[in-house]
């Protein structure tokens, strides 16, 4: 019986041992032995003369220098954590120069006093032993700032910084492997800025492609479930590893753009119908073309030249017709291009012509653009035998009216409620 309550004394002694063993690891793999060369010298709580102390020091003590702060080193005593004035200590040469040579470092650092966690901005990407850069810069003051890492700020991912790494972990129950992963940068940050197929909470249950509905084609600023189902694709393709999110910026866009490269597709970094084919092996359901917003004054006016024949959509009655662009500075003047197409445009704006605008939908050389119209035939008329005695009106974002020269507000209202709609 005493043997074995000694054994299990023995057992217990030795776990105790190595857990402060790798505690005292990852705190004192830097530190410097500094001895106390006068009485009454005061191990203060903070780097200044006007704080509290822990403990009030004599000649001969020993002290664990871990760093510099102005006239003060910061040390350790006894378990605490504090500052002792530099004059006070005799510390050697060697030291003093690779602590300097620290300071030095953490001072290029833009990391190195940033105050908060949140501050650090986007959490960094996972790296591990070895790594260096900015993301192993964000995750040392992390670490710094929850009392975890003692080191330098230098974006080195070395023993001190996976010594740190694994003090963390520890302490908030994570596993205890010296490497960051998603449960990690989590915790650490409240977010993540890269995740895998496996520890994403978007693709929990999704092991192939085909358990992802087939999204309708999507392009940059496109936000929804058709993005979402873009980008669990993506990363079960080894293309995306950011979180899933359900909007497409430039990381999709990127994605997109590497797979279309990979499997010779057009690289242009939108999910049109042939990239959704070579993803999910079938078209896209209930194939679309996005609608853009064109900028009339910012590159739009060209985007569809004089003479150009395209289609409208009429939003409201769901009809279609095309017309020609005859002319326009301010916006487009255009005429249905025969008497066929004019009989569509009269009953798609109810059998009367009108002064009120629109939302419609123009495409032209496969893009859709959101705008607004009138009905109104008025002024010039070249295309003879169509039936319209005139022209009429077409609107994009920011265009203007010939009379005022001005952004008319209904018309620009119309286009606003046109890019809420597809082909």
């Amino acid at each position: 019986m005493y043997y074995k309550k000694n054994k299990r004394f023995v057992t217990l002694l030795s776990i105790v041992i190595l857990m402060v063993s790798a505690v005292f690891t990852a705190y004192a793999a830097e530190s410097y032995t500094g001895k106390i060369n006068t009485d009454k010298v005061f191990f203060r709580m903070q780097s200044n003369t006007n704080c509290g102390y822990h403990a009030v020091l004599k000649k001969g003590d020993k002290v664990a220098i871990l760093g510099i702060k102005g006239e003060f080193y910061k040390a350790r005593f006894d378990s605490d954590e504090g500052y002792i004035m530099k004059k006070f200590v005799d510390l050697s040469s060697s030291a003093v120069k690779k602590l300097n040579k620290n300071v030095e470092q953490e001072s290029k650092s833009k990391y190195a006093k940033v105050s908060s966690i949140r501050a650090l901005g986007d959490p960094p990407a996972n790296v591990k032993y070895g790594d260096r850069g900015e993301d192993v810069e964000k995750l040392q003051r992390a670490l710094q700032l929850k009392k975890c890492y003692q080191g330098v700020v230098d974006g080195k991912f070395g023993n001190m910084t996976r010594d740190a790494l694994k003090v963390y972990q520890k302490k908030n129950g994570l596993s205890v492997t010296g490497k960051t992963n998603y449960d990690t940068i989590k915790k650490l940050f409240g977010k993540v800025s890269q995740t895998t197929a496996k520890d994403d909470p978007k693709m929990k249950g999704i092991t192939s492609i085909n358990k992802i509905p087939v999204p309708n084609t999507t392009r940059k600023n496109n936000s929804g479930r058709h993005v979402t189902a873009l980008q669990q694709a993506l990363k079960l393709k080894g293309y995306y590893d950011y979180p899933i999110d359900g909007k497409y910026g430039n990381q999709t866009v990127q994605a997109v753009k590497d797979f279309q490269k990979r499997t010779g597709l057009k690289v242009d970094g939108t999910a049109g119908n042939s990239t959704i084919k070579k993803l999910f092996g079938k078209n896209a359901a209930n194939y679309t073309i996005e609608t853009e917003k064109l900028d009339w004054f910012n590159g739009g006016s060209t985007k569809i030249p004089k003479g150009g024949i395209f289609s409208i959509k009429d939003i409201g009655s769901g009809k279609v017709f095309t017309v020609k662009r005859w002319s326009g500075y301010n916006h487009i003047d255009a005429e249905p291009l025969n008497a066929k197409q004019t009989q569509i445009f009269k009953e798609a704006v109810g059998g009367e012509w009108s002064w009120s605008r629109r939302p419609i939908l123009v495409k032209y050389n496969g893009h859709v653009y959101a705008a607004s119209m009138n009905s109104m035939p008025h002024e010039d008329d070249t295309i003879s035998g169509n039936d319209y005695k005139g022209h009429f009106c077409i609107h994009f974002s920011n265009s203007k009216t010939h009379g005022t020269d001005r952004r008319d507000p209904d018309h620009q209202n119309a286009v606003q409620r046109a890019l809420n709609y597809t082909w």
